[in-house]
Order: C-alpha cells, then sequence, then structure tokens
C-alpha cells in the first residue's frame, strides 16, 4: 500500500500522451480539482470525489488523474468504468515507460475483472430481420457486438429493437451481481396499418361541422321566433284580462259603497256588503296575478322573438337546391273568444 500511494502522487501530474497543452488557468483549475477530489477521497466522500477528479482529467488530461479517478469509481461501486480505467493508465504507463504504473494499474484491472457484470445481447436468425437496429442505454450496439458479454457498471440498463414496418420492442433488465446476463431479442412483429374504406384514396375525412346552437324547424326558421310571437300575444292578451278584472273589482267595490252597503274603508254594515266586497276583493287579486304573468310573458316572448336568428333568404334557400317558397314565414294569432282564448298559426 505504501508503494502504491507513492506511485499516486508523483503520477498524479503525469499527462497524458498526445494530450494538448492546457493554458496556465486551465492548469490551475485542473489542480484545483484534483486536490478537492484528494481531500474529499481521504474523508471517504467518495461519491462526491469522483466528479472533481472527472473534471481536472477533462480540463487537463493526466495518467494520475485518471489513477485517482479509476479508484474513485471502484469505491463507488462502478466497477466496469473504473476496471477500463486502469487498463488506459496502463497502456498510457507502458507508452511512457513508466513500468512500474503499468504494472499496479494491470494489478487493480485484474482484481476487478472476476468481480465484472456482463451483458450480452443475443440476436437469433429469425429475429435478425433487414434494417434491425439495436441500442444499448440510448447507445447504438453495432453487429459487430450481438452476443458479446460487454462489462457494464451494475443497476437497470435498457435495451431496444427497432426495425422499418415493425413494431418496435424494448426490455430493462437489472444486473447486480458478477457473472453474464443474457437477454434474448425476439422477433418483431409487423406494424398494424389502419383499414382504408374501398375506394379511399387516403385523405383526411372532410371536417364535421358543429351543430347550430337552434337546429332549424321544418319550416327553415327556428321555433324561437314562433315562441316568441305566441309569448307576446298570451302577455298582452294576459295583461288585457288583469286590466279587465280590475275595473271590474273596482265597479263591484263602488256598487258596494254607492248603494250604502260598505263605507270608503270597507267597513260593511250588512251581508250584501261584505259579500260584494269579497267578490270586489277576489276579483282584484286575480286581476292583478294576470296581469303579473301577462306582463312576464310579454317580455319573454319579446326576447325570444328579438333574439331568435333570421330565417335563410331566397337566395341561401336556391344555394340548397329548395325553392324560395319552401322558406315561408310562420305566423301566429292570438285571441280572446267567448270564456276562453284561442292561438292560431298559418304558413
Amino acid at each position: 500500500m505504501a508503494l502504491l500511494s507513492a506511485l499516486v502522487a508523483l503520477a498524479s501530474r503525469a499527462p497524458a500522451a498526445g494530450a494538448a497543452e492546457p493554458t496556465r488557468e486551465e492548469r490551475a483549475a485542473a489542480v484545483a480539482l484534483f486536490d478537492e477530489g484528494r481531500a474529499l477521497m481521504a474523508a471517504g466522500n467518495h461519491a462526491e470525489a469522483c466528479p472533481k477528479f472527472a473534471e481536472s482529467h477533462a480540463i487537463d488530461p493526466g495518467i494520475g488523474t485518471l489513477f485517482n479517478l479509476s479508484d474513485c469509481y471502484e469505491r463507488t461501486g462502478k466497477l466496469a468504468t473504473a476496471w477500463i480505467g486502469f487498463r488506459d493508465v496502463a497502456a498510457a504507463s507502458l507508452s511512457a515507460g513508466q513500468t512500474e504504473r503499468e504494472r499496479v494499474a494491470r494489478a487493480r484491472a485484474a482484481a476487478l475483472e472476476p468481480r465484472l457484470s456482463r451483458l450480452q445481447i443475443v440476436v437469433p436468425p429469425a429475429a435478425s430481420i433487414a434494417g434491425l437496429g439495436l441500442t444499448r442505454d440510448g447507445v447504438a450496439v453495432g453487429r459487430a457486438l450481438w452476443g458479446t458479454a460487454v462489462p457494464l457498471d451494475p443497476g437497470e440498463h435498457r435495451i431496444a429493437a427497432a426495425a422499418p414496418g415493425y413494431e418496435p420492442w424494448e426490455l430493462k433488465v437489472t444486473i447486480d451481481k458478477p457473472g453474464v446476463v443474457s437477454v434474448t431479442v425476439p422477433a418483431l412483429e409487423r406494424a398494424t396499418e389502419p383499414a382504408s374504406a374501398p375506394g379511399s384514396s387516403g385523405a383526411p375525412p372532410p371536417p364535421v361541422r358543429p351543430p347550430a346552437s337552434d337546429p332549424p324547424s321544418a319550416q327553415g326558421g327556428t321555433i324561437r321566433k314562433p315562441l316568441g310571437m305566441v309569448g307576446v300575444g298570451l302577455g298582452v292578451v294576459g295583461l288585457g284580462v288583469g286590466t279587465a278584472l280590475g275595473f271590474m273589482a273596482k265597479s263591484t267595490f263602488d256598487k258596494a259603497t254607492d248603494g250604502g252597503h260598505c263605507d270608503e274603508a270597507g267597513r260593511c254594515v250588512d251581508q250584501t256588503g261584505l259579500d260584494l266586497r269579497d267578490d270586489a276583493v277576489a276579483k282584484g287579486n286575480i286581476g292583478t296575478a294576470v296581469f303579473i304573468a301577462g306582463a312576464a310573458l310579454a317580455v319573454g316572448g319579446a326576447i325570444l322573438w328579438i333574439t331568435a336568428p333570421s330565417a335563410p333568404d331566397a337566395a341561401a334557400a336556391s344555394a340548397r337546391g329548395r325553392g324560395p317558397t319552401a322558406y315561408a314565414p310562420w305566423s301566429a294569432r292570438v285571441g280572446l273568444g267567448p270564456g276562453s282564448v284561442w292561438i292560431a298559426g298559418t304558413l
């Protein structure tokens, strides 16, 4: 361990072969990151130390920085990443003629080998269709790698397969122990296409127009205008009846007063006066109720009449293939008969 610590300290500043020379400011930043990483490793904060080493190596690549980064990855469980890092350190050390460092790095990589988890993607002949493409964690897997057990860090990995004209396939697999996990890609199913109607050109159907808020009546207008006319007519009748009942109540009350049966305050002296007064009050109450109802009908009918859409004109009727008489106006009449109210409509 003493030899290993000495190698780590001495190798930390050795630049990687072929790397571009960083600026003074970049070197200063890389050194600061490296020193922070070493301090975090000494404190046991390996998860925080790894990003420091990784950024330092990206700014100013060095064999020693990569060695420390690989050591950090091993301590955080990323064994496959640490394994390939140590192999890279060994190759760079061999090129630099640093045999002792190469020996240590190769020993570290060899010690990790039995602990590696590997993922093998198998594509049987039935699934090896034209245009088939595989990805692992979003990265393309070339045909040369099909069937090869590739070292991966423990955790969940996503394998996907796709080909033109076929339904895509995807599988998530978790590797958490040494050894090989094999995944076989199934034969993809052909993609289903929506069936077209006979004689269809494949063009999208024409847009469907939403129905109007007031569906047209058989005469081409809307029912709101006739209802408005009826409402106004009934309201006028109600106003007339209410007014007439009011006059009749006044006349009955005057008869009781003028005949001496009751005084102006409504106090009656005999039965005839009482009967006349009660009759007047009843007619007045009924007349008031009828008058109010008539006013409400008249106002509601007027609103329906005003807000009703106009009936299509003759030109619009002709454009629909109908004659102008197909939209003849609808009229209504309201009147009073002996003891009744009548409504009549004509086209």
